[in-house]
């Protein structure tokens, strides 16, 4: 199944490797917007994050946030997308040059196989951009997993997932990657996904990766504080969280079309979050 992104200025694309089952999401912007990042897990695996906090260039915008499987070997495909956009002269302007800004995260999904990213990632990623993204195994959740507390034999399927909610002329949805040592729960406490013990083991890596994506206008402090929020989502419906080899981050993108009341964009970026997870299950195939 896929969903329809209707945020105006965003559109998506991925690619899912059978073969290595892994893949990547790449999410692209068009015209200017305001980015920001939440990061708590304790293991991250990112690329470019930096001028997405606070205390950089003001109101960074980016031209793609790409997530990715493979660990740190995903971002060999993450160059190919910056390389993609160089070419077609998308980036910040300096002097005759076009630099793409380009942000990324990975989740460790190399339990099964060590196959790594080829040139025909970013390739099959960029060709086809559109508004659908599809829900379930796909894209980088392909060889995501969860439910892992009391260890890898427990594992169940993760995936890809996503969310979003209108109100009025208000648009805020949020992708999801989960890949967590965590349960899945649904809104209700209900567990859809995992087993429950009443220790962590303490050498399974997991990661939950996330974009919040809205046309409100933001400025980079609201827009790290609304990935904070979709990070408070996450948890409520994955549990445990951020644990100490977690490599959870959350990226916001922000096209400015639309005025907001800051409080009413957070509850619905923290309801959207919620139901992505969820819609892992629910809506996935």
């Amino acid at each position: 199944m896929s969903k329809e992104i209707s945020v105006e200025g965003i559109l998506v694309g991925g690619y899912t490797d059978e073969r290595a089952k892994s893949g990547l999401t790449v999410i692209v912007t068009e015209g200017d917007n305001v980015a920001g990042i939440s990061q708590r897990g304790g293991s991250p695996a990112t690329l470019n994050t930096d001028l997405l906090r606070p205390g950089h260039r003001q109101d960074q915008s980016v031209n793609a946030i790409v997530l990715t499987g493979r660990s740190v070997f995903g971002f060999r495909a993450v160059q190919g997308v910056v390389q993609e956009l160089f070419n077609k002269k998308v980036g910040f302007k300096i002097a005759n040059l076009r630099i793409p800004i380009v942000s990324a995260a990975a989740i460790y999904d190399l339990y099964e196989n060590s196959i790594l990213p080829t040139e025909e990632w970013r390739f099959k990623a960029l060709e086809s951009l559109s508004t659908e993204i599809p829900i379930g195994r796909y894209w980088a959740g392909k060889g995501g997993t969860v439910g892992k507390v009391g260890g890898l034999k427990y594992a169940k399927p993760g995936g890809q997932g996503y969310y979003e909610l209108r109100k009025g002329n208000v648009k805020v949805g949020v992708i999801v990657v989960l890949n967590s040592v965590g349960n899945i729960y649904d809104e209700s406490g209900k567990l859809i996904a995992g087993n429950e013990f009443t220790s962590v083991d303490e050498n399974t890596l997991g990661t939950t990766l996330g974009v919040v994506i809205t046309n409100a206008k933001l400025s980079n402090s609201d827009a790290c504080r609304l990935a904070s929020i979709v990070e408070n989502g996450f948890s409520s419906v994955i549990r445990p969280y951020n644990l100490s080899l977690d490599g959870d981050t959350v990226f916001a993108i922000a096209t400015n079309r639309v005025e907001v009341k800051f409080d009413e964009l957070n509850a619905m970026a923290y309801e959207a979050a919620r139901k992505a997870v969820v819609s892992v299950y629910s809506e996935g195939q």
